[in-house]
C-alpha cells in the first residue's frame, strides 16, 4: 500500500511507531532470584531504556493518557511521555502488586508539580516475564487510584487568581486552568472571588470555545467504559461543571448544546453504578452536593 492510500490515521501511527522505535527503548533483563529490592533497584537503574512490548502499544498510551501529565513534562509527546515514565520508575516509590499467570507487576508512584499550587500523582506500571524480562506496562494517574490524584496547596483565592492569569496564555492546556478552577471550589464552602473576578474567569474560558468542545468530548469517552478510569470521568466532569455553574452560567449554552451535557451524565449514570474498581478514599473532600457522579460507584442496588 502506497502512502497516498494510507488514511491520516494510519499515517500518524506509522510515524508515531517510527518515533517510538527511535528511542531504542524496550525490554530490559532484571534477576529475578535477586530479590525485591534488586529488582527494584535494577529497574530504576535501567530507568532510561525501559520501554513497551510493542510500539503499537507505546503509541497508543501516549495517545490516550498523555494529558495526564503536568505540563512542565509535556513536549515532543512519544519522547516526553516515557521520559515521565522513566522518571517515575527511577524515582518513584515501589510496591509489588504480585504475580498473575507468571507476570510480576511492580508500580511505582511519584508526585509531580503541575503549577506551585498544585500537584499530580503519577503512576508506572511494569511488568515482569518470567525469563526476566521487564516492559512498561502503563504511565498515568494511578488507575485506579487510592486516594485523590490530585493536591491543592494555594488557597482558594490563590487558586482562583492563578487560574485567571492562566485563562489568557493560549499556551498553557484549558484543562490545568479548569482543575485550579476545581482545587478553589473543593477548598472552599461556596464560590470564591468577586463577580469581577468570576466574569475575568468567564470571558477568558469563553473564548476557548473548541478546548471546551474538546474537554467535553474526552469526558464523554472517559464515561462510555470503567476501563477508561471512573476517577478520570468523575474529574472531568465536575471541571466542566464548576465552569459552566459557577463561571459560564448561561453562556455555557452558546457553546456547549444541552444534550451533549445530558449525554455524558447518562454514560455515567449507566457505567458508575457499582463500580468495583472505585475507591471512596479517592474521591476529593469538598465535592458540591451537585456532582452525584463521584458518589455513583457507590450507591447500592
Amino acid at each position: 500500500m502506497t502512502d497516498d492510500n494510507l488514511s491520516l490515521v494510519e499515517r500518524r501511527l506509522q510515524q508515531d511507531v517510527a518515533a517510538v522505535d527511535a528511542l531504542g527503548r524496550g525490554g530490559v533483563r532484571v534477576d529475578l532470584t535477586a530479590g525485591p529490592k534488586a529488582v527494584v533497584k535494577a529497574l530504576r537503574e535501567s530507568a532510561d531504556r525501559i520501554g513497551f512490548e510493542s510500539p503499537i502499544d507505546a503509541a497508543a498510551h501516549v495517545m490516550r493518557r498523555l494529558d495526564e501529565l503536568p505540563a512542565a513534562e509535556l513536549g515532543d509527546p512519544i519522547p516526553a511521555y516515557h521520559a515521565s515514565a522513566g522518571e517515575t520508575v527511577r524515582t518513584g516509590r515501589a510496591r509489588s502488586l504480585g504475580a498473575d499467570d507468571e507476570v510480576l507487576s511492580i508500580s511505582f508512584e511519584r508526585v509531580a508539580p503541575m503549577t506551585p499550587l498544585a500537584t499530580v500523582t503519577l503512576s508506572t506500571l511494569v511488568e515482569i516475564w518470567g525469563d526476566g524480562t521487564a516492559y512498561l506496562a502503563d504511565h498515568g494517574w494511578p488507575a485506579p487510584p487510592s486516594k485523590p490524584v490530585h493536591g491543592f496547596t494555594g488557597s482558594p483565592e490563590e487558586l482562583l487568581d492563578r487560574a485567571r492569569v492562566d485563562l489568557a496564555d493560549p499556551e498553557i492546556p484549558l484543562r490545568q486552568s479548569l482543575l485550579l478552577l476545581w482545587g478553589a471550589r473543593i477548598g472552599a464552602a461556596d464560590l470564591v472571588g468577586t463577580p469581577e473576578q468570576r466574569l475575568l474567569v468567564a470571558e477568558g474560558a469563553a473564548v476557548r470555545r473548541e478546548e471546551i468542545r474538546g474537554l467535553l468530548f474526552r469526558a464523554d469517552r472517559l464515561a462510555s467504559g470503567p476501563e477508561e478510569g471512573w476517577y478520570a470521568a468523575c474529574l472531568y466532569r465536575s471541571m466542566l461543571e464548576n465552569l459552566f455553574e459557577g463561571f459560564l452560567g448561561a453562556v455555557t449554552f452558546a457553546l456547549v448544546k444541552p444534550e451533549e451535557i445530558d449525554g455524558v451524565d447518562e454514560q455515567l449514570k449507566e457505567n458508575l453504578p457499582e463500580n468495583e474498581e472505585a475507591s471512596p478514599e479517592a474521591v476529593p473532600s469538598g465535592v458540591p452536593d451537585g456532582h452525584w457522579w463521584w458518589r455513583a460507584p457507590f450507591v447500592r442496588s
